[in-house]
């Protein structure tokens, strides 16, 4: 499994190419991680890239017996209907089609962030707005975060502080 790290600013040209960071490319053994990506809208209106063999793993494993759920058979169709696999050519180089160009509001200046099994495409502006929010935020964040994977539940969130008045 690649483990992948780091924040690299980038431009997706007028052909909707985006130049793959030479590090994160690095980072993955394309023979054991299969080649290319899969490139799907997920949370957060971000598109995320895995390898193919990592999609498999987070994958979750359905039942067939619940097909007969809707909220089932919606998710399915969702997760895996709007997943695409996607090149990377001998430039380092992704297409991305445009229905994720639209969905993940992605514009010219992106910033690609490794996060572990999976690398995220972000619009530039959004991507600085939430690290701008969140940096200061990071040691409460951790905190819950480290709750969550030690007790099974994080604490709340804090509700936010009003503006102080002068």
């Amino acid at each position: 499994m690649a483990f992948l790290t780091g924040e690299y600013c980038h431009a997706i040209d007028s052909k909707g190419r985006l130049t793959i960071p030479a590090k994160l490319r690095e980072s993955i053994n394309a023979a054991e991680e299969g080649f290319g990506f899969i490139a799907v809208a997920m949370f957060d209106k971000v598109l995320y890239l895995y390898t193919p063999n990592e999609y498999r793993l987070i994958s979750p494993k359905l039942a067939p017996r619940l097909e007969a759920n809707a909220d089932v058979r919606k998710f399915k169709r969702l997760r895996y209907g709007m997943a695409e696999h996607v090149e990377v050519d001998g430039l380092g180089r992704i297409l991305i089609p445009d229905r994720f160009l639209k969905r993940c509001s992605l514009t010219k200046d992106v910033a690609l962030v490794g996060c572990e099994d999976h690398i995220e495409v972000w619009d530039r502006a959004r991507w600085d707005a939430f690290s701008d929010e969140n940096v200061p935020q990071q040691d409460e964040l951790a905190a819950r975060v480290m709750a969550l994977v030690n007790d099974g539940a994080a604490p709340a969130a804090p509700a936010p502080q009003a503006a102080a008045k002068t």
